[in-house]
């Protein structure tokens, strides 16, 4: 039974462009992340995310909040605040202790194959893949348990996990 989905920032929340573009068009939200968020809300799940952003948390805990996202997730957790980043167990663990789940409860969203999807899973998490920005294959990867195309592909994940 899932009880928190956990989320990776760049790329699964948020469409990063490349990096010669001025700061305030490099990130955009992507087009259903709220819905999806809300979506998830509604069916009780705790959210959270967990990045290896290494700005001042300050300014990423404000970014979130401008985008939206700090109000439709329970708990945010950046690299620069852990000292340490995915792979990791600790910043996972921080995230899942602050939701108060076990990791054989909660599901890890990410785009990544080593560091989102085999981090999460070398602690218990089920893991999904995000494929919405790009397909992933990272040689130190390992297969995510489940993909998701879109974003709201997410809740069928959910509903398919807690036999909906």
């Amino acid at each position: 039974m899932v009880e928190a989905v956990l989320f990776a920032w760049g790329h699964t929340l948020v469409i990063w462009a490349p990096d010669d573009e001025p700061r305030e068009e490099a990130r955009r939200l992507g087009s259903t992340t709220h819905a999806m968020l809300e979506a998830l809300r509604k069916r009780g799940l705790k959210l959270g995310l967990v990045s290896n952003a290494l700005d001042p948390p300050e300014s990423l805990h404000r970014e979130l909040a401008d985008s939206g996202i700090a109000e439709r997730i329970d708990y945010a957790v950046f690299a620069a605040e852990v000292g340490r980043r995915k792979p990791d167990a600790e910043i996972f663990e921080r995230a899942l202790g602050a939701l108060g789940v076990s990791a054989d409860a909660a599901l890890f969203v990410g785009d990544r194959l080593d560091e989102d999807v085999r981090g999460a899973a070398e602690l218990g998490m089920a893991t999904v893949q995000a494929l919405w920005f790009r397909a992933d294959d990272h040689p130190d990867g390992v297969e995510a348990d489940y993909q998701a195309f879109t974003q709201m592909d997410v809740l069928n994940v959910v509903r398919r996990l807690n036999g909906e």
